[in-house]
């Protein structure tokens, strides 16, 4: 008996193959659009608006799949300031991400039209989920990060605000972001009936989304966290979109085939995009050597030399950061020494009490140096000061008492403090430190590895030697 083909018969391996090359297209156009959106919150939100108000910003990490940072010197701006560049980047994704969306209509090829498109969700949807997301997270957990909670501080907004304010945006961009895929799918896709529109639709968007949050999850782990982020969007990508009209339509000759110029321009972009962020980047932030757009001290070793009648010379090292691999291609350049001199002037002020420091030299060296936990080979930027007199009390028996606070903290450490006694001896010390002795000199030295471990303030209890 011959078999009777039927048009849906027809149809439907080629609308299957079809639909599987648009989903491996949104992968490819997912993952430069990504790297796409980290710029617009990184350096279009944060670092711009820094800029702006006057402050240095001074590096920035971007990644497709990861975590992404921008670094801008406020140690002297005002509260309303911090928050200002705390919200850039959410302002920057919701601003440039409606624009791009009103771009993508535009378009009349499809590649730039799916690029846009996924740059777009990524700055919509990113954006106002980070707001939604981290700011319930805060609330319940206490956690002091991530841009809502600076948000929240700085501004004095309830977190839970900024969480309905977030959710608020979430919702309708989902909305309005199906209507525009289902549009630049609509000559793409063979669907007889709506279910099985939305359904094509809403599977061409996730699978947008799940090679990023895969690679995510194997470079920085929190496979839990990133999952049930996949799992929020993916529902809601759903759920909402079947609120949104769409179109139907079948054709006896079926939807017609990708151009391979459309497909090459995708893969391109694709590539360029990897290659970007593996060559000038590196995978994760705590890999990275970044961008850095100007030194900046980041990390500090004090060494002071204390004598008998309390006048110091004071070492201060410093390695600009905030990259840990990014002094192999700086030290050969040549520092802002004045950036350096400043800083020093300051922390010496503060730990040692002194207005009339001197500057004696500053040099490259190449010594060892600690940081993040180790010794580090390579040398710093060495500022050497002079202090007339070190802040001490005298305490009862005729014991001096120096306190030595962390001007970097709360929100920074000093890396490691070493103290040299010449013609004093140490009766005591807080938090407890390491000795060391050659001869009549005596060492103390304290190593540290992060803010929550290393002590606000040093204390050590000295009495001159007879």
């Amino acid at each position: 008996m011959p078999r009777i083909e039927t048009g849906l018969e027809r149809r439907g391996p080629r609308s299957v193959r079809g639909r599987l090359e648009l989903a491996l297209l949104a992968a490819l156009a997912a993952f430069p659009s990504s790297f796409a959106g980290a710029f617009t919150h990184e350096v279009l939100g944060h670092g711009l608006v820094g800029v702006l108000l006057g402050h240095s910003f001074y590096a920035f990490y971007a990644s497709p799949v990861g975590t992404s940072e921008a670094y801008v010197d406020l140690g002297k701006a005002a509260d309303w300031e911090k928050g200002l560049v705390n919200a850039g980047g959410i302002a920057s994704d919701i601003l440039v991400g409606a624009l791009l969306l009103a771009l993508s209509g535009k378009m009349k090829r499809f590649a730039p039209k799916l690029l846009l498109f996924f740059w777009a969700a990524d700055s919509l949807v990113g954006g106002s989920s980070y707001l939604a997301i981290s700011s319930v997270s805060s609330f319940l957990s206490g956690s002091q990060s991530g841009d809502p909670y600076w948000i929240s501080r700085f501004f004095r907004v309830p977190l839970l605000a900024l969480s309905f304010i977030g959710f608020a945006a979430y919702v309708p961009s989902i909305y309005v972001l199906f209507k525009k895929l289902a549009r630049t799918l609509a000559d793409r896709l063979d669907c007889p009936n709506r279910e099985e529109a939305l359904a094509s639709v809403s599977a061409i968007w996730i699978s947008g989304l799940v090679p990023i949050q895969a690679i995510s999850a194997a470079l920085e782990g929190e496979l839990g966290s990133k999952l049930l982020l996949l799992l929020f969007n993916s529902a809601s990508i759903i759920i909402v979109g079947h609120l949104a009209p769409i179109e139907t339509k079948v054709e006896a000759a079926g939807p017609p085939p990708l151009e391979r110029r459309q497909v090459a321009a995708i893969s391109l972009a694709a590539v360029v995009a990897a290659a970007a962020w593996l060559g000038i980047f590196g995978p994760t932030s705590k890999t990275a050597h970044g961008v850095v757009l100007e030194e900046y001290p980041s990390y500090v070793n004090v060494r002071a030399t204390i004598l008998e009648n309390l006048t110091a010379e004071v070492r201060l090292d410093f390695r600009p950061g905030p990259f840990e691999n990014a002094w192999p291609n700086l030290k050969g350049t040549a520092p802002r020494w004045d950036r350096y001199v400043e800083e020093a002037l300051l922390i010496a002020g503060a730990m040692f009490g002194s207005n009339g420091s001197q500057l004696v030299n500053r040099s490259t060296g190449d010594g060892s140096f600690w940081h993040s936990g180790s010794w580090h080979v390579g040398g710093a930027r060495s500022v050497l000061l002079r202090i007339p007199k070190v802040r001490a009390e005298e305490a009862e028996g005729g014991v001096l008492a120096l306190t030595l606070p962390d001007p970097w903290k709360p929100g920074g450490f000093v890396d490691s403090l070493n103290v040299t006694l010449i013609g004093l001896r140490l009766m005591s010390s807080a938090p407890e430190a390491t000795f060391a002795y050659f001869g009549e000199t005596e060492f103390v030295f304290w190593l540290n590895n992060s803010t929550d471990t290393s002590p606000d303030e040093y204390r050590l209890v000295v009495a001159k030697k007879c």
